[in-house]
C-alpha cells in the first residue's frame, strides 16, 4: 500500500518543474501599467503623503501648545 502512494506522488524535481511552468503561465497574465499611469499613481501617493504629513504636523503643534499651556498653568 505504501508503494502505491509513492508511485502516485510526483517526484521532487517534477513538482519543481510544474511550479516553474505555472509561474511562467502566470507571468504571461501580468498587465503592467503604462508610464502615464505610473506617473499619475506616484503623484497621488506623494500628494497624500504631503497632506497627511501636514495634518499630523498641525495636530502635533496644537497638542504641543496644549501641553505647554498645561505645564505653565501648573508651574505657576
Amino acid at each position: 500500500m505504501a508503494e502505491e502512494t509513492k508511485a502516485k506522488k510526483p517526484g521532487f524535481f517534477a513538482r519543481i518543474g510544474k511550479w516553474f511552468r505555472e509561474l511562467k503561465s502566470e507571468c504571461r497574465k501580468i498587465v503592467w501599467p503604462t508610464r502615464q499611469q505610473t506617473v499619475n499613481n506616484t503623484l497621488v501617493v506623494i500628494a497624500c503623503v504631503v497632506i497627511i504629513g501636514i495634518f499630523i504636523w498641525i495636530i502635533d503643534f496644537l497638542l504641543g501648545l496644549g501641553v505647554q499651556a498645561l505645564l505653565s498653568f501648573f508651574a505657576a
